[in-house]
């Protein structure tokens, strides 16, 4: 039984993750999801209903869980998980990915290796809307990450999208994941598989594997070890700023220049200009560790 949780996420996926959470009578769940709900969303949630568009996530699911499970503590943020602060992950005992992006499960792979923490991943559709992924990265330096499983060149265009100090932050990446879907079926099924692989993994699995579930085929499993990249930088030893922090920022629609002091990575998706509103803004200065072998 797991007593403090962290969950990254609370869409269509996280949603059924935390309620499975809930049934099992966790003592402490935290979420973490920096979105509002959007009409698109109420129909894939089982925590969310008619009348809340526009609202935050973490506000409207905190709602519902602690009126369904009084006896779990329900904690929450509205904020990306590498915002979070440091003792949430030092004091957690799993951490359960429900993003949808590599770049925020690459961020939650430097969160894990630093904090050590393990962490069950998951992901919803590809080729087919009845196809899931479950992965279990056990946090230790030796076992390999989520960032381990990409190829070099990948990874290196990850790294550089929060190490970057010139990266114009309305310049968005092109994510081969937007064409991953889901159903709330799906869901529901590859949610209850990761809470329960979790369950048993974090007992007694040191080595990261994958379960791919593929409804459309027959076997409709298979299991898929994962080891360590010895091109991965993300098991040396962590940089004290992990993730770099914009100290000095310009609009490239109107040129003011401010001092954000947020998360590059936080610019680049939410940053406006305080002065117009553009998203337009490019990093001029930044401060962090920098991470090693990224374009090897």
């Amino acid at each position: 039984m797991f007593h403090r949780v962290m969950v990254a996420g609370v869409g269509a996926l996280g949603s059924e993750v935390v309620k499975n959470l809930g049934l099992m009578g966790c003592q402490s769940v935290f979420l973490a999801d920096a979105d509002v709900v959007e009409e698109k969303n109420i129909a894939k949630s089982v925590l969310l209903r008619e009348g809340v568009a526009g609202q935050s996530k973490i506000t409207c699911c905190l709602t519902r869980l602690r009126n369904w499970f009084p006896q779990t503590h329900w904690e929450g943020e509205a904020a990306e998980i590498a915002d979070i602060a440091p003792k949430r992950f030092q004091e957690a005992d799993i951490l359960f990915s429900c993003v949808d992006t590599d770049l925020a499960r690459a961020e939650i792979a430097a969160l894990s290796t630093k904090y050590e923490l393990p962490i069950c991943d998951a992901g919803l559709g590809g080729t087919s809307t009845r196809v899931g992924r479950v992965s279990w990265f056990p946090g230790t330096r030796s076992a390999g990450c989520f960032a381990c499983l990409l190829s070099s060149r990948r990874r290196a265009e990850l790294f550089s999208q929060w190490e970057s100090e010139v990266y114009a932050c309305w310049a968005r990446e092109s994510d081969a994941e937007n064409t991953w879907t889901s159903t709330p079926t799906m869901a529901s099924i590859v949610a209850g598989l990761q809470v329960e692989l979790a369950t048993s993994a974090i007992k007694n699995a040191d080595a990261s594997f994958s379960v791919h579930l593929d409804l459309d085929r027959a076997p409709v499993s298979r299991t898929i070890q994962h080891h360590r990249s010895m091109e991965c930088p993300l098991h040396v030893e962590a940089p004290a700023t992990l993730f770099p922090i914009c100290t000095h920022a310009e609009c490239g629609q109107c040129g003011s220049q401010f001092s954000p002091d947020r998360r590059i990575g936080w610019m680049r998706r939410w940053g406006t200009c305080p002065a117009c509103g553009s998203r337009e803004l490019i990093i001029r200065e930044s401060r962090h560790g920098q991470l090693t072998g990224t374009h090897g």
